[in-house]
């Protein structure tokens, strides 16, 4: 069980204190959140029930937990900054620590940093950092430790994902003992929650090998080969009085998505990432596992690479818009599990969802004639997909359907889950992608749309938009930041670089046993920040 210190610190989540030096409590401190990229989760189409996780009389020590991953490969990391699928996320969040932590609203509480505030002008972000935290190795954090792992992100001999949301700090200082100050270019209230995010953990300064990681998290690593399996086991240094309460878990992909529902119901697996299609039912009929919903602004799109022919083309992408059928992908491949989306990454529901711009359907039509308008003809348009992209292979399947009857010549490539990220996803013309939501709209669309940025795989690059997601960022004016998200929405809308049919739930699965486990709307499985949290139910 938690110290008496450590369940205070809970119940009252640290007052944080805003630039007038009044506290402000979390509820006020959203707000602020709001106001500079607004947070995923505070609209109401994101709230998930979690109560079957929960057991009467509290968390229980001991145990081992099992979980099957949706997809693994060679790249497979510890490192933060190369992050890419949920293994990686769980890995990072189960041997390292971050400055602040995510809960169910998408908002930042305190974690390492015990506590946060902002300078008056908004221009410093000031860290209280929590006293007598050791590594696994049993050496002290230091605040040194904190700067680097912030900075790292701004090294060029670094590859990070975070290189876009680290760009607008202009240094990180420390200002005593237990104190740490990040100095901003431009005002930016997402700072707490963004050094939330995977990418942000906190290492040894200096750190550039990830063979053989030390942290401040609640695991060690017992064994791990990339792309096979990863063991990790309590650590008994982690700062967390009485956590984390399993002794060990166990990782390793089930990729084929029947067979890793059938692990999670015959008792082989605890946790399975991805349940899908007729899988959803047999969970919700089974006495000993269970759907675990989280709805989110998840996405599985069509983009194309501008930058190289025949996707150069936005005739083309605009005709493969007007081709899919979004309410059919929503009824047959999502079983309702998610919302209708608009070729753009904001959902309806959110105040930057530019509802103005008309809701593309399936218009054969249409489709004809930007087809004719491309110049493409008869010519082969290879479509990639592949399991690695949650339910890319029905949405190609529903484009390939359709394009016979206009005359596309649509070839749907299956490619294998293990080396799609790495060797097809930005590096072919058309391909399926899937993003899990970020804390902030502008976070997502940094990484995502930004020019050079990291996830960028269609490597467009439009100097308009660049200068409205920064925008976007700085603007403390509500009216005029939703006016700014809605000409982004147009922008991407109008692209031909992306078919967004449908925002998708999170679905996974469950044993009864696994209690703990809390919706965080921005990846599977809690955030993929659980390993900590969850116990077995005897």
């Amino acid at each position: 069980m938690a110290s008496e210190k450590d369940s205070k610190r809970d119940k009252e989540n640290i007052d944080l204190v805003p630039a007038a030096g009044r506290p402000i409590n979390r509820r006020q401190f959203g707000g602020l959140l709001l106001g500079a990229g607004a947070s995923l989760a505070g609209w109401g189409v994101f709230q998930t029930a979690y109560a079957a996780t929960t057991a009467a009389g509290g968390p229980k020590k001991g145990g081992r937990v099992r979980i099957a991953l949706n997809s693994q490969g060679a790249n497979d990391t510890f490192d933060g900054a190369r992050a890419l699928n949920p293994g990686d996320f769980i890995r990072c969040a189960s041997i390292f620590s971050y400055l602040t932590r995510m809960d169910v609203d998408g908002k930042a509480l305190p974690e390492v940093a015990e506590s946060f505030e902002s300078s008056a002008n908004g221009k410093e972000w000031i860290f209280k950092i929590a006293k007598g935290i050791v590594y696994s190795d049993g050496s002290p954090l230091k605040m040194e430790d904190i700067v680097f792992s912030i900075l790292r992100h701004q090294d060029k001999q670094v590859v990070s994902s975070a290189k876009q949301l680290v760009a607008n700090i202009k240094a990180v200082r420390i200002d005593g003992p237990q104190t740490v100050v990040v100095e901003l270019q431009e005002p930016d209230a997402d700072i707490p929650v963004t050094l939330s995010t995977s990418p942000f953990t906190i290492v040894k300064s200096g750190t550039y090998d990830f063979s053989k990681p030390i942290g401040t998290g609640p695991f060690v690593v017992k064994e791990f080969t990339a792309g096979v399996r990863t063991i990790c086991v309590r650590n008994d240094k982690y700062w967390k009085s009485g956590q984390p309460y399993i002794d060990e878990f166990e990782m390793f992909p089930i990729v084929d998505q029947v067979a890793r529902a059938n692990a999670l119901l015959s008792g082989d697996v605890q946790m399975a990432i991805d349940i899908r299609g007729p899988s959803i039912a047999q969970l919700k009929g089974s006495a000993t596992a269970q759907p675990f919903i989280t709805k989110a602004p998840r996405y599985t799109a069509i983009q194309g690479a501008v930058n190289m022919a025949p996707a150069n083309n936005p005739n083309l992408g605009l005709a493969l818009s007007y081709l899919i059928d979004r309410e059919r992908v929503l009824r047959t491949s999502l079983l309702g599990n998610g919302v209708i989306a608009n070729d753009f990454p904001i959902i309806s529901g959110s105040p930057y969802c530019n509802t103005a711009l008309e809701q593309r359907k399936a218009d054969p039509d249409k489709a004809k004639f930007y087809l004719a308008k491309s110049g493409v003809g008869n010519n082969r348009v290879p479509l990639h997909v592949s399991d690695a992209s949650a339910f890319s292979v029905d949405i190609g399947q529903i484009l390939q359907r359709e394009a016979t009857n206009i005359g596309l010549n649509l070839d749907l490539k299956k490619e294998p889950a293990d080396s799609y990220w790495s060797a097809i996803v930005g590096k072919r013309p058309f391909f399926a992608t899937t993003f899990n939501p970020r804390p902030t709209y502008n976070i997502l669309l940094n990484l995502t749309w930004k020019t050079g940025a990291p996830w960028n795989f269609s490597h467009y690059s439009n100097p308009a938009l660049d200068s409205l997601i920064d925008q976007a960022r700085a603007t403390v004016d509500e009216p005029k930041r939703i006016a700014i998200y809605h000409e982004i929405d147009a922008i991407l809308h109008n692209s031909g670089a992306l078919v967004l049919p449908a925002f998708i739930n999170f679905v996974d699965g469950l044993s009864n046993r696994v209690k703990g486990l809390k919706p965080i709307p921005i990846a599977p499985m809690g955030g993929c920040f659980f390993t900590d949290q969850i116990w077995l139910d005897s």
